[in-house]
């Protein structure tokens, strides 16, 4: 097993290259009635050879030499399973698991199965896994809570694990979504960890993009996960652009008045941009390990998609320089908005002293008058009352306009 962190910046990708890390042979259901479930010996009936497919139900046990057993994966309640044919013109069409299972199986062909396995219990989930006998590694993952999904890519001899983040359905929710594949010569197997409530239309949007013309760079499996992360990536790329055009716009109306954009639309679109930077660099990296894991597994096959694989990790790390720049523009808009309000907080003091230094002499007028000693002259003259109140508004006008000459006020 070989650990690539200490050859890369990115801890949270690793490239494991060994034996097939499979599940042992599934124990026979206690029950009688179990259902039908068709198992390999090499741990995934695709893995193994012709003739090595075994059924079970109960404690029966048969053995067959031919693909014909291969049965429909069973669905848990609630769960849904899509399954893709590729022909060799590189479209896809919908077929049925059991036609994808042992079409993989004899090599006929290349398919993609999506399980949308939703939110339900671990255990119940390992269970079903469990069935389908796939390696633990893999199983383990899968059967994991969506919330410590990371990205990553493990590389065995016949067979990737390849987990990528990826926007969700709605681009501004704070939750973080991501995809799982098992690789395989013929076989592409996805699992995702977004809710089903909570993808909405996504998988629609994602089966139309699949299905059209000259999506995939070659018909093979490689290929599908290729054509899957291409349409992540883009959905990346546009919510990056947006971002970039909303944060222009910003900056235009801070041009013409500063006041006109409160902090909080500063705040969420950095917000939204390290998360966007968050999801680029994790699919960037998961590019990268992808590139190098493919030398030490048959589950991958970039031969033909150099170029394709290049390019996707140059629209990567395109991201990743845009939200650089991004990132020191909302850093300079946010400067901006602070140094007007600081300069808001400055007027108002500016003021205040103002008042202070105007009712300063009013206020000693006011002192001395007002002591107790009885000899005052003026308190005593028939005018001295308006003689003060004059002396005091000449005093304030004309502080008041030394200050407006001395550009207090602008």
């Amino acid at each position: 097993m070989v650990d690539p962190s200490d050859d890369t910046d990115s801890p949270s990708i690793r490239i494991d290259v060994g034996p097939d890390a499979t599940a042992a042979p599934a124990q026979a259901p206690a029950q009688s009635q179990a259902p039908l479930v068709e198992v390999a010996d090499e741990g995934f009936p695709l893995l193994g050879g012709v003739g090595h497919i075994r059924s079970y139900s109960g404690t029966s046990e048969v053995s067959t030499a031919s693909t014909a057993s291969v049965r429909t994966i069973p669905a848990l309640p609630d769960m849904q399973i899509r399954c893709h044919g590729i022909d060799p013109n590189g479209l896809m069409f919908d077929c049925s698991s059991k036609d994808a299972l042992r079409g993989a199986k004899r090599g006929k062909g290349n398919f993609w199965i999506d399980i949308d396995a939703d939110e339900r219990d671990a255990d119940e989930l390992r269970a079903w896994l469990g069935d389908l006998n796939l390696p633990l590694f893999f199983l383990s993952v899968i059967a994991e809570r969506s919330e410590t999904w990371s990205t990553q890519v493990v590389a065995f001899k016949k067979s990737a694990l390849t987990v990528v983040r990826f926007l969700p359905q709605k681009e501004s929710a704070e939750y973080e979504t991501h995809m799982a594949a098992l690789c395989l010569p013929n076989l592409l197997m996805t699992f995702t960890s977004a809710p089903r409530s909570e993808a909405g239309d996504l998988y629609s949007t994602l089966h139309d993009y699949m299905h059209g013309e000259e999506r995939l760079p070659t018909p093979t499996a490689s290929g599908v996960l290729l054509a899957l992360l291409r349409f992540h990536i883009d959905r990346t790329s546009r919510s990056m652009r947006r971002l970039r055009k909303h944060v222009l716009k910003v900056d235009e109306i801070m041009d013409r008045n500063v006041a006109n954009v409160s902090i909080d639309v500063i705040i969420d679109a950095k917000d939204e941009l390290l998360r966007l930077l968050a999801c680029a660099e994790e699919q960037n990296e998961c590019l990268v390990a992808l590139e190098r894991a493919e030398a030490d597994t048959e589950g991958l096959d970039f031969v033909h998609l150099k170029g394709s694989l290049g390019v996707l990790i140059a629209t990567t790390s395109a991201m990743e320089r845009m939200a650089l720049r991004l990132e020191k523009q909302i850093a300079d808009l946010r400067q901006r908005y602070e140094g007007h309000q600081q300069e808001k907080i400055n007027r108002r003091l500016a003021v205040l002293t103002v008042l202070s230094a105007v009712f300063l002499p009013l206020t000693l007028f006011s002192g001395i008058w007002g002591m107790n000693f009885s000899y005052m002259p003026e308190l005593n003259s028939p005018y001295g009352y308006f003689l003060a109140l004059f002396l005091m508004v000449v005093t304030a006008s004309s502080m008041i306009f030394y200050f407006w000459r001395s550009g207090w006020f602008d």
